[in-house]
């Protein structure tokens, strides 16, 4: 489930100012649960750090110089499920007949950061994974109903099945998806074009370029 901070943040920083990239060894990826787990706890959500050797898990970080600013994990469905399993089994055994899914969670941000420029480039490098190199097909996203407003205005999300109680977080939590080719046409359109950024009302302005693109999913791809 996503913790955000607001995302009606003042004015975005210059871009070049946050770098992400996947975490490969076992300190970014401490550092990355420890974020986690400080955000979701000042929100009073109680949540299990996880294990890096788990199957189908890729842990995301956007860096500020060498503070880590913002996380997201992908997971990969495969044999053990989605987490969102526990609390939607019915809409995913449905949805994954008929295509390949993957999930974004554990969505954490600095609260002493700007927030949109660091999402948008979390969103984006999580997009890269899935769809680009795992050749997923769609997202979900369980998240506390608050934050389905998000979801829905800056990445252009719909709702798949209402409010259930997520026992893992002892929180309410509804279940939204994202088409990834839809998503892809999204960062086609406006991505790296931060100038549209206030007439959009979405994050897909403040993605990388397709430039920028390239080079990152290049990076991913080497594993560097």
């Amino acid at each position: 489930m996503g913790a955000l901070e607001a995302w009606l943040a003042p004015a975005a920083p210059p871009l070049e100012r946050f770098a992400a990239e996947r975490v490969q060894g076992s300190a970014g990826w401490l550092a990355n649960q420890a974020l986690v787990g400080r955000r979701y706890g000042q929100r009073g959500l109680r949540v299990t750090p996880l294990e890096m050797a788990a199957d189908g898990l890729a842990s995301l970080r956007v860096r500020e110089g060498e503070q880590v600013v913002g996380t997201l994990t992908v997971r990969m469905d495969g044999p053990a499920g989605l987490a969102a399993d526990a609390v939607f089994p019915e809409e995913l055994r449905a949805l994954r007949e008929q295509q390949r899914l993957c999930e974004f969670t554990r969505l954490a941000v600095d609260g002493g950061t700007e927030s949109k420029p660091v999402l948008a480039r979390l969103f984006h490098m999580a997009y890269l994974y899935a769809h680009r190199i795992e050749k997923a097909e769609l997202i979900v996203f369980e998240v506390h109903p608050r934050h389905s407003p998000f979801y829905r205005r800056m990445l252009g999300s719909r709702l798949l099945a209402g409010e259930r109680l997520d026992p893992a977080v002892n929180a309410p939590a509804v279940l939204m998806c994202k088409p990834l080719d839809e998503m892809r046409r999204d960062i086609e359109t406006m991505g790296g074009r931060a100038d549209l950024a206030a007439q959009a009302r979405s994050l897909y302005p403040l993605f990388y370029g397709p430039a920028e693109e390239t080079a990152l999913l290049r990076e991913m791809r080497l594993g560097v």
